[in-house]
Order: C-alpha cells, then structure tokens, then sequence
C-alpha cells in the first residue's frame, strides 16, 4: 500500500510540473496574428462627456465621427452619389489652388519651385450625419457645419498626383499642414500645403526678353474617368498670394489661367486638370548688367582708331582685352542656362559684340601692315630721287658743255646733223618733264652747277633748286628711264593707314547701330507678341 500511493503521488507531481510547463509556453507565444483581409476598425475611442474637464462641441464632432467609421471602409471609393445626384457614378472631385509663392525658377534645369495649398472637394454619401444629441441621432435636425476629422482617423481620399512633378515635400512644422473636415450632407473637404519642384519646358529663342509658359498638372494615378472626374471650382479656382510676385527675382507672373485636360495611356483615360503661369522676364536686370557694359567695351574697342597706328603697345592689348572680356562674359551667361540647338538672342548679342571687337583687331593689322609698306615705298623712293638726282646731274654737265660749244659758230659747225638731232630731242623731253613736274607739284633737288639767278657757283658748294626755278635742265636717259621715273611717282602711297583709321572711326558706329536698330526691332515685337499670347508655344 505505501508504494501503490508512493507512485500515485509521483504520477500527480509529474502531471502537475508538465502543466506548468505548458502553460508558461503558451504563455509567452506571440499573439495571432491579424489576416490580411480582415478589416482594420477605426481607432475612435467613445467617451462619456464630462462638463468639466470637455468641450461639448468638440466631443459631439468626435462622436458623431466614430459613428460613421464605424463600418467605414477607407479603400472604398464613394458611390458618386451627390445631394443633388442620387444615381452612382464617378466621383466629382472639385479642386481649387492658393498659390502661396512661386521661386527659384532655373533655365538651366527647366524648372521652378511653386508653394501652395490644393484644396480637394468630394461628396461621400457613407458620411452624411444628422446632429447628434445626447447620444441620439435626431432626424429632427441636420448641422450643416464643418467637423474636423482627427489625424488618426482614416478616409477615402483622391489619389492626386502631379503629373509634371520633380521632387515635391508636406509641410509639418510644427504639425502637418493639411485638414480633414466633413458636412452633415457627406461634403468632404481636404486640404494640404504642398511646395513642389515642377518641370518647365522653356523655349528660350528670345532670352532674355523671353516669356515662358509653365504649368501645374495634376491627375488621378490610378482611377479612370470612370471613378474620378476633377473639375475646377467655380468661383476663385485659382487664387495668388499677393506676395507671390515678390518672391521671383528675374519674372513677373503676368497670367494665370486653368483648364481641364485628359490623358489617355495604355491602362485608360485620365482625368487631369491644369494651371497656366505666365511668366515674364524683367529685362532691366540685363539691360544694367549686359547690354550697357558689352556696348561700353565695344566703344572702348574704339578708342584704338584714334591712336597712332605706330603705337602697337597701346592698340594691341586694348583690343586683346576687351576681345578676352566677351568671351568671359559670354561664358559666364551660358554657364546659367541649358545647351540647346539654336542661337538665342543674347548669343546673337555678344557674338555681335565679339565680331566688332575682334574686326577692330582685323583693322588695326591690317593699318600696321600698311603703314609699314607705305614706309618701305618712301625707302625705295628716296633711293629712285637719288638715282634720278644722279642723272639728271650728268645730263646738265654735258648740257652745259655743248651749250657753250654751239654759242660759236666754229664750234656749231663741228656738231654733226646727227648730234644736232639729238641735242634737239633731249631738249624737248627736258621740256615735256618740266611740264609733267609743274603739274605734279615739282621736286626739290640740289644742283652742284647753277644758282637761281643763272651763275654757276663754285665746283662743290651745293645749292637747292626746283623744276619749276630750273630753265636749261634737260632730261638725258633712255625710255625707261622716263617709266622709271612714273612709277616712282605712283608708287608714293604716303597715308594709307591714316585714312583706313578715319574711316574706321566711322564705319564701325555707323554699322553697330544698324544692328542695334535691327536687333531691337525684332526682338521687341518678338517679346510683345509672346506677352499679347499670339504665339501658343508647345
């Protein structure tokens, strides 16, 4: 007996430390967890009203909001169905926009920066509530004021995207900028602050007198026309901040306009709606900062035509210099704006401001070499008017020699007919040279053997005459002689550079503003048709 209850007793202690142990297991296991399908009950704590420590209004708001999540369904999209509208359709999502500022708009990355509050209005038949009293609903009565939904509690809403969107932010210092708020018809109004980068397509052909056309898009990312229709609201669709001009440094918004659009892609047809801003370059900013300065360096590039072309120091590094500044200038601008496959109007300006730039250097090399040809010209004409000096020296001695032996009449007679001849026919080309001399304005030489007056002064004292003052100088030499003599003359070119300077100092002015009259007038008439709305850039 006492080993039959010694065992019994062994048998229960073991059954009893094996309970134990299964309990402490189950115990410490995970809960179950939730199914995917079951649905998620709002998290809306009901609770008694204390007249103390409770705001009657807002715990009937809280109230009458846990009543109607109750079998809600946040997934679900409203039936359509509309106060006015009982039949099911798709949702009417009506939109309005407070643009609160538009910044940062860069042509570079064809992009801005819009701040702003989107405002999203929809009906919910699920939604619709009478006023709540004393924890009855009473069909008595309906409150048609707004109550706010909690942060925590969960409803339909649109699935709203920008079509055009870059990279975008909520705003939730120090709370999440956006509300919740519902009407006892089922009226839900949603509205959040947004700041959005936004793509910009520019045409920049005019820049910087362009006008850009930039737009906000937005659409339903998943529903068809078949679930969601937006449209604007009808009265103030768009409203902009009166600060929001202020905030853009280089554009003034001149329009806004709205518009509704569709989408079509492989999965269905979209509903979209969009906002037109107008955007309008200031061009004062470029005026001081670009067109006065390249205009002043271009007249500073003429200063060079009212120096000594002699003076190479001078000429050279100032055109260098103004030439090198263009460039730099031209390479700062483009540095700010986006590679594209035509000429805007600023590159028709400074590459205009460069060419007149570098054609005063083109000028002044083509002074220099010139002048350089004119002195070579003098060079070889002063050796040609010794040349001839000589000549005409040798032909006055053997002149005078066969003058003072045809003065007798023993001596005439000893000169052959042949000679005489030829004596004869230096005398007349003498005379067709002095003529030539007097009509081009005479030479100075020295003869060694007359004076003015006719004497003949002592062999080697030198006096100065001229053509005109000479009477017996007789021109000896042969034909070429006589060619020789004429293309020394047209050879002079003295003062070409000279005169290619003042007419530089003319030409040049005249030209820029030509271009200047030419530039304006296009350009100008381009930016007021874009600003009158004539041209629809796509």
């Amino acid at each position: 007996c006492i080993g039959t209850s010694l065992v019994d007793r062994m048998r229960i202690v073991s059954l009893l430390l094996f309970l134990s142990i299964l309990s402490t297991i189950i115990c410490t296991q995970d809960p179950p967890k939730k199914r995917k399908n079951e649905k998620k009950k709002p998290s809306c704590k009901r609770t008694k009203f204390d007249r103390k420590t409770t705001n009657y209004q807002a715990w009937r708001e809280q109230m009458t909001v846990c009543d109607l999540l109750q079998d809600y369904d946040s997934s679900v999209r409203p039936s359509g169905k509309t106060p006015m509208n009982d039949q099911k359709g798709p949702v009417a999502v009506t939109v309005s926009l407070n643009i609160r500022s538009i910044s940062a708009v860069s042509e570079k990355n064809m992009e801005f920066v819009a701040q702003f509050q989107l405002r999203q209005e929809w009906y919910d038949d699920r939604l619709r509530y009478m006023d709540y009293n004393n924890g009855i609903l009473s069909a008595a009565s309906r409150n048609f004021e707004f109550i706010t939904v909690a942060r925590d509690q969960r409803l339909w809403i649109p699935d709203t995207f920008f079509q055009n969107e870059k990279n975008g932010w909520y705003h939730m210092l120090d709370q999440e900028n956006k509300f919740i708020k519902i009407r006892s018809d089922g009226l839900i109004v949603y509205d959040r602050r947004l700041t959005l980068h936004l793509s910009c397509p520019m045409i920049l052909l005019t820049y910087p007198m362009d006008v850009q056309r930039c737009f906000i898009d937005f659409a339903s990312y998943a529903y068809t026309t078949n679930d969601i229709k937006y449209e604007w609201r009808n009265t103030d669709p768009i409203i902009l901040d009166e600060k929001a001009n202020g905030a853009l440094p280089n554009f003034d918004i001149t329009k806004i306009s709205n518009a509704t659009c569709h989408s079509v892609t492989a999965t269905g047809e979209y509903a979209c709606l969009r906002v037109e801003l107008r955007l309008t370059r200031v061009f004062s900013f470029f005026l001081l900062q670009l067109y006065i300065p390249s205009s002043m360096l271009v007249g500073v590039a003429w200063v060079s035509y009212w120096i000594d072309w002699k003076s190479t120091a001078a000429r050279v590094p100032l055109a260098i210099v103004t030439l090198l500044t263009m460039i730099t200038t031209s390479h700062a601008i483009n540095s700010n704006l986006p590679p594209v496959s035509y000429a805007k109007s600023i590159d028709i300006w400074v590459g205009a401001c460069v060419v007149f730039i570098f054609f005063s250097l083109i000028e002044y090399a083509v002074v220099n070499y010139l002048g350089i040809m004119d002195e070579h010209r003098e060079m070889r004409k002063a050796a040609c008017n010794r040349s001839r000096l000589s000549n005409v020296i040798e032909s006055d001695i053997y002149m005078q020699r066969a003058g003072q032996a045809m003065t007798s009449p023993a001596s005439l007679s000893a000169f052959s007919s042949v000679e005489k001849k030829r004596l004869l026919r230096r005398k007349r080309k003498k005379s067709f040279e002095l003529r030539e001399e007097e009509e081009g304005g005479g030479m100075q030489l020295m003869n060694v053997f007359t004076n003015n007056n006719g004497s003949s002064p002592p062999l080697g004292v030198q006096t100065e005459w001229t053509f005109e003052d000479t009477t017996d100088l007789v021109y000896v030499g042969q034909r070429k002689r006589v060619e020789l003599v004429r293309w020394c003359s047209v050879l002079s070119s003295r003062g070409r550079a000279e005169r290619i300077d003042i007419i530089a100092r003319i030409i040049f002015p005249i030209a820029f503003i030509l271009f200047n009259i030419a530039y304006w007038s296009v350009y100008l008439d381009e930016k007021a048709k874009r600003e009158a709305g004539i041209f629809e850039d796509s």
